[in-house]
């Protein structure tokens, strides 16, 4: 996103320290009147969102529902999510393959949610998410779900909860040999990761 050039007023928006309810405004009214219409949008949006290091309550929203009416309905295939879209996404909100940020893993699983369809390789990820959290304590889960608590929480179960949602609308009951082993790895059984129930 180095090389991405911002017009008037993104330009100024995104020079800012602090995101206000105006500045959500105006980015809804004049610069994305019409919704993120390219990929160059959506790398706009993320860009004001990564350098603005306060942002008011009214971001959250934004953000999440303008970027999944992009990835989700403007892209093809409308409604639902392809591995080249969920390629697109993971490079866009982590690293090594990782989400540090609340706000990018509410979008992670907001698209998630509003997908008629969505690629194992996404479902995966998210799943990810959640072991990273468990086991590593990293990522944005680890700061979320509270402690170094080992083994699946409630609030664990209800992520995983909708990734499974998820998998039922894009393929019935049927599971990947990737997802299974994604499950296998978090525990979903015994709940324990897949490493400590070994041992026991």
């Amino acid at each position: 996103m180095s090389e991405l050039r911002l017009s008037y007023p993104a330009c100024a928006i995104a020079g800012k320290m602090r995101l206000t309810a105006k500045d959500v405004g105006l980015l809804r009214e004049h610069v994305f009147a019409g919704g993120l219409t390219s990929s160059q949008d959506a790398m706009i949006l993320l860009a004001i969102n990564s350098s603005c290091s306060e942002k008011c309550p009214d971001w959250h929203h934004y953000f999440i529902e303008t970027m999944t009416d992009f990835i989700v309905h403007r892209t093809e295939p409308q409604g639902s999510v392809d591995e080249w879209n969920t390629d697109w996404l993971i490079a866009m909100i982590a690293t090594r393959g990782v989400i540090n940020s609340r706000l990018e893993l509410d979008l992670l699983f907001h698209v998630i949610d509003m997908s008629s369809r969505i690629p194992d390789k996404l479902s995966i990820f998210a799943l990810e998410q959640i072991r990273l959290a468990i086991t590593d304590e990293i990522g944005a889960w680890a700061a979320m779900r509270g402690g170094r608590q080992r083994g699946l929480q409630k609030s664990d179960v209800m992520l995983i909860g909708r990734v499974m949602s998820a998998i039922a609308r894009s393929r019935g009951n049927h599971l990947t040999a990737q997802e299974q082993q994604a499950l296998d790895h978090l525990g979903v059984l015994t709940g324990l990761p897949a490493h400590d129930a070994t041992a026991a």
